[in-house]
C-alpha cells in the first residue's frame, strides 16, 4: 500500500526547501514524528494525512498515491463500528465478543492500517482492557506517549476523543491517584469538551456523546454532581441528533442521581428512572434494565 509515497513526500518536500517543523506548523494536523515516520515508510498515512501533505506540496493526492485506493477494508470498519457503538457494561457474553472482535482486527487487518487507525485501535482497546480489569497499566503507556499532544489542541479529532476517554477511566480506576489525575488538567478538558459540539463534523457526535457520558460518571466520582446537569442538557440533545438511543438509560440514570442528590425531589427522579428502564426495554437490553433496577434500589436505601 503506498509503495514509495513516503520518499516521494520527502523529495518534494526538500525540492521546496521546507523543513520538517515548517511542513508541520503547529502540528495540529500532522506532528513531525508523524512525518518523519511517513517519509522513511514506516507509517502508512490516513486518507486525511494524505490530503493535508498533499495541500502543503501543492499537488494533488493522486500524483502522490499513483491512484491506489486509500479506502479501509469494509470488514475492518464493520468491526470498529461495532466496538464504537455497542457498550458492554461488563457483560460476560458481550466482552467475549468484544475481545472476538479485537483479535480479528489484529489478526486480519491491524498490520496493514495507517498509523493513526492503528493507534485508534489501540486506544480503544486499552480502554477496554483497564475498564474490564481495573488495571490502569493497560493505558498508561498510551498516556505517556500521545497524552501531551492531546493537550495542545483546541479542535478534537476521534483519536483524540479515544485519549481522553482513556484518561478518563485511568483516573477513575486509579480512585484519581495524583499521579495519572491532575485536576486542572481535568477542568480544561471540561471546557474544551463543551466546545466540540460546536467545532466537530456530525460523524464525530457519536463519540463525542460517549466522551460527555463518562465526564458525567468521573465528575460524580470526584463528588461534583452538581456540574453534570448542563453537560446531560448537551447529552440529551446529541442524543436526539444522531439518533444515540443506546445511551439513553444512561443519561437518565445520571439524571435521577442529579435530582436526588442536588434537588432532593424522589417524585421526579423516579419519573426519570422509568424512563432509563423504558429506554433499556426499548434496545432490548435485559442485562442493562437489570443493573438499572438493582441502581435504583441502591439510591432508594442510600436517600
Amino acid at each position: 500500500m503506498l509503495s514509495g509515497f513516503g520518499q516521494k513526500v520527502r523529495d518534494l518536500r526538500e525540492g521546496l526547501h521546507i523543513t520538517r517543523e515548517e511542513f508541520c506548523g503547529d502540528e495540529t494536523e500532522l506532528s513531525i514524528r508523524q512525518l518523519a515516520r511517513i517519509e522513511s515508510g514506516q507509517s502508512i498515512p490516513t486518507l486525511a494525512k494524505v490530503e493535508y501533505i498533499a495541500q502543503q506540496l501543492g499537488v494533488t493526492v493522486g500524483s502522490l498515491t499513483d491512484g491506489e485506493n486509500l479506502e479501509l477494508p469494509k470488514r475492518y470498519k464493520e468491526l470498529k463500528y461495532l466496538i464504537l457503538r455497542t457498550p458492554t457494561y461488563l457483560d460476560e457474553e458481550r466482552l467475549k465478543i468484544r475481545e472476538e472482535q479485537f483479535d480479528e482486527i489484529f489478526e486480519e487487518y491491524y498490520d496493514e492500517l495507517p498509523e493513526a487507525e492503528q493507534v485508534t485501535i489501540d486506544i480503544i482497546q486499552s480502554r477496554f482492557e483497564v475498564f474490564n480489569s481495573g488495571n490502569i497499566d493497560f493505558g498508561t503507556d498510551i498516556l505517556q506517549d500521545y497524552f501531551e499532544q492531546a493537550k495542545k489542541k483546541k479542535v478534537y479529532n476521534i483519536n483524540d476523543l479515544a485519549l481522553i476517554d482513556l484518561y478518563f477511566m485511568c483516573s477513575i480506576a486509579s480512585n484519581f491517584d495524583e499521579e495519572v489525575f491532575d485536576v486542572s488538567v481535568f477542568n480544561t478538558f471540561i471546557e474544551k469538551l463543551l466546545d466540540q459540539k460546536d467545532l466537530l463534523p456530525i460523524d464525530d457526535f457519536f463519540y463525542l456523546n460517549k466522551v460527555y457520558i463518562i465526564l458525567c460518571f468521573t465528575l460524580i466520582s470526584l463528588d461534583r454532581i452538581e456540574e453534570i446537569d448542563f453537560i446531560l442538557e448537551i447529552c440529551y440533545q446529541l442524543m436526539l441528533k444522531i439518533q444515540d438511543f443506546q445511551r439513553m438509560p444512561i443519561y437518565y440514570l445520571y439524571k435521577w442521581k442529579y435530582i436526588l442528590q442536588c434537588l432532593g425531589e424522589k417524585q421526579e427522579a423516579c419519573q426519570y428512572y422509568q424512563q432509563a428502564i423504558m429506554f433499556s426495554e426499548m434496545i432490548q437490553d435485559s442485562y442493562l434494565k437489570k443493573q438499572i433496577e438493582e441502581e435504583w434500589k441502591k439510591d432508594m436505601q442510600d436517600n
